[in-house]
């Protein structure tokens, strides 16, 4: 490639020599023998550069270096996510949610519950408490619990209530203790994963472009020479990727690389670990505060290779213990394979063990998995009552899709336990286009004889974005020997994402009908619905929402679940605001308005529309960029300027026309306008009384006053031509 320019190039006894300047200009690696100091500047002899070859044309004085793609320095281009920025810190907010439901059938008396939380935000985490009230017996506590995230650390304390990790083998626990351990969400673009990496080499400046299943990922400029590219995100499963590098004589390289990711993997040197210690929770949901037995669980995983991730697991309690070694192993040709080994302890029980092994692939051809698990007479693990769960468990699946049709068989076994089971499943699908999607569904249950067969056969077709309708026939056997044909038919509407309706009429042939809705509003959520079959009617109400307390007042909204935030615009009412392009509240006659629902540890855009608000209203911009806490309280202001508007025509003192492009700027504020063609103007944010506006342009400035008309129904008067007048830089 020919590059313009001179360098000065030195003959010595041992060859050429350039300065190690114009050497790096190129992108070459410099030699191994390092460079040699020539009139106090570092230079490059060429004979020490490796595989390079050079000639310099006498007649035009021109050096020819040529040089393979290795000579070059490495690219590499690493798409890795960074840690999120929390943009705006939390702020003290109490809050309430509320989901209550009143329920009556005939012959019955009416039943009221109502699920609540109770909580605070702030900068030291949240806190939350849950229960269950109820018409019928007194009120039940749920979860109370205080959480933390870290997420450079990408961990997470939790001290309360909570749910233990259960590992591979584990079962997941409810318990009251401390809960800390490695949370990969906290990042929301944080891959866990071993993903592809694509190495080549361009031996020209050239362009790449990678494309995934046929789509394209990226698309960037190369310098000649190596490149390494990592952290390529993927579709997980198998699959392929294309690359084409394009240099500057239009040749193409393509390459094909098949991948296989699976998620079940951890990244060479990537660990995660979650610790559980404390008391279990019994009758969940029924009593308050019980907790029996102390317990405490260590659950390490750790990334050996990109094929290969291991876990180990210890679990105790005062009369159990277990532990375990179990890894994932990447066949890429297959799949995923998963083993297991355990080994167990228990008062009265003496010793047990438990070995898992499977294997799942997910393909675009066929996807499916097996999965074995078999545990001996005396194992036994936490939250394992005795004799409840089966010996051995046999679960295989597998499916796959062609031109619109999709169909899967499953197999699931279970023996040696208080009940044993063996279930079949078929099921096919068929995309028919614009005419729905038609399905079909067989199962049967072998432990049941002729009456385990069930089949159903459904149809269903979206009208619009919110509307769709569908009708299924489903058959089975009864315990009579007879057999029960069900015909249903239903028409719904899904509620928008902001303020809407949405509703589902529901017909059956055993004379059930059922007609409820669902109105989601800015402040909260109502939801009804009657159902009848024969002279039986049951009627049923609700609402849910939330109560926050922010910025010194209080705020109705839909349930907090995620972030808050309260948006003020100066004092501006009915100014609609936006979450992400979506209209989700209105401000009130304070100019403030509730948000809920914002994204933790990722953007969120609040916005506000320009069309609500006041000609003579001027915003530096209508679209503010949030990254906050999972669930956390903000409060975002808008900066709202007063001023009017004007239109003009500038003139300089010999009545020629200011250039086009002059920019205005008014004493004290920092906006500019541009002048149009003839001199004319358009200012905003003109304060009332005099304002001196300066003028400025490529060969000269100059400055002039104006003053506004008094207000009337004219919001953009027109102040005539005015005269510009030569002012000193």
């Amino acid at each position: 490639m020919a590059q313009d320019g001179m360098l000065r190039a030195v003959r010595l006894a041992e060859g050429l020599a350039i300065p190690q300047s114009n050497w790096d200009e190129m992108h070459l690696r410099l030699p191994t023998a390092g460079t040699r100091l020539i009139d106090g500047e570092q230079h490059v002899l060429l004979a020490t550069a490796g595989p390079l070859r050079w000639r310099i044309d006498e007649a035009t004085q021109t050096l020819e270096v040529d040089a393979p793609a290795s000579a070059f320095m490495g690219q590499r281009m690493d798409l890795s996510s960074t840690a999120p920025r929390v943009t705006r810190p939390s702020a003290w907010a109490p809050f309430i949610n509320y989901d209550a439901q009143w329920q009556h059938r005939t012959g019955s008396p009416a039943v009221a519950d109502a699920l609540w939380e109770l909580g605070l935000f702030g900068p030291l985490g949240d806190v939350s408490s849950t229960g269950l009230a109820r018409s019928e017996g007194h009120g039940v506590r749920l979860d109370t619990r205080w959480q933390r995230d870290d997420p450079a650390r990408l961990a997470r304390l939790r001290v309360g209530d909570t749910i233990s990790q259960a590992g591979s083998w584990g079962r997941a626990l409810r318990y009251g203790g401390v809960q800390w351990g490695t949370d990969f969400s906290l990042q929301p673009g944080f891959l866990s994963f071993p993903l592809p990496a694509l190495r080549g080499e361009a031996a020209l400046p050239s362009t790449l472009d990678v494309y995934v299943n046929n789509s394209q990922r990226l698309q960037s400029r190369l310098q000649a020479g190596p490149f390494d590219l990592s952290e390529l995100p993927v579709v997980t499963g198998q699959g392929e990727i294309r690359t084409v590098v394009r240099d500057l004589l239009g040749r193409e390289q393509v390459v094909i690389t098949p991948y296989y990711v699976s998620p079940a993997l951890l990244k060479p040197g990537l660990s995660a670990v979650s610790v559980d210690v404390g008391m279990e929770r019994e009758d969940y949901g029924i009593v308050s505060n019980r907790y029996g037995r102390a317990l405490a669980s260590l659950t390490h995983r750790r990334g050996i290779t990109d094929r290969f991730t291991r876990e180990l697991r210890a679990e105790a309690s005062s009369d159990r213990q277990a532990v375990g070694a179990g890894g994932w192993m990447l066949w890429p040709s297959l799949g995923t394979a998963s083993a297991a080994a355990v080994a167990s302890h228990a008062r009265g029980k003496g010793a047990g063990w438990l070995l898992m092994a499977g294997v799942d692939r997910q393909a675009r051809d066929w996807s499916g998995g097996v999965q074995l698990r078999h545990a001996s007479r005396g194992f036994s693990q936490l939250g394992m009552e005795q004799g409840s769960a089966p010996r051995t468990v046999l679960t295989a699946s597998a499916g796959t899709s062609w031109r619109g049709h999709s169909v899967g068989v499953s197999w699931a076994e279970q023996r040696g336990g208080r009940f044993d089971s063996k279930l079949a499943q078929v099921n096919y699908g068929r995309d028919m286009g614009r005419w729905g999607y038609l399905g079909f569904i067989l199962l049967r249950d072998f432990m049941r004889g002729g009456s385990g067969t069930s089949m159903g056969l459904s149809w269903s077709r979206a009208l619009d974005e919110r509307h769709g309708m569908g009708v299924s026939v489903q058959r089975q056997r009864a315990l009579d020997g007879g057999n029960d044909n069900l015909l249903q038919a239903q028409v719904q509407r899904n509620p928008d994402f902001g303020a809407g309706l949405g509703y589902q009429l529901l017909a059956e042939s055993g004379g059930r009908q059922m007609v409820q809705a669902q109105w989601q509003g800015q402040r909260a959520v109502l939801n009804g619905g009657v159902a009848r079959r024969n002279q039986d009617v049951e009627t049923r109400v609700g609402a849910s929402g939330g109560l926050a307390w922010l910025d010194g007042s209080v705020f109705a909204g839909r349930r907090i679940d995620g972030g808050i935030a309260v948006v003020d615009v100066g004092g501006h009412a009915g100014v609609r605001v936006m979450h992400d392009n979506q209209i989700v509240a209105s401000t009130d006659k304070r100019g403030r308005a509730f948000v809920s629902g914002l994204r933790g540890y990722q953007p969120n855009r609040v916005g506000v529309m320009a069309a609500d608000l006041p000609m003579d209203v001027e915003l530096d911009a209508l679209e503010i960029q949030l990254t906050p806490a999972a669930r956390s309280a903000a409060l975002i202001e808008f900066p709202v300027r007063r001023g009017r508007a004007a239109v003009l025509q500038l003139i300089d003192p010999a009545g020629r026309a200011l250039p086009p492009g002059t920019w205005l700027q008014a004493v004290g504020q920092t906006r500019q306008f541009a002048v149009g063609f003839n001199g004319r103007a358009f200012l905003s944010g003109l304060l009332p009384g005099r304002s001196r506006i300066h003028a400025a342009w490529a060969d000269g400035r100059c400055q002039f006053e104006l003053e506004l008309p008094p207000v009337s129904g004219d919001d953009l008067p027109d102040l005539g031509t005015l005269i510009c007048r030569s002012s000193p830089p």
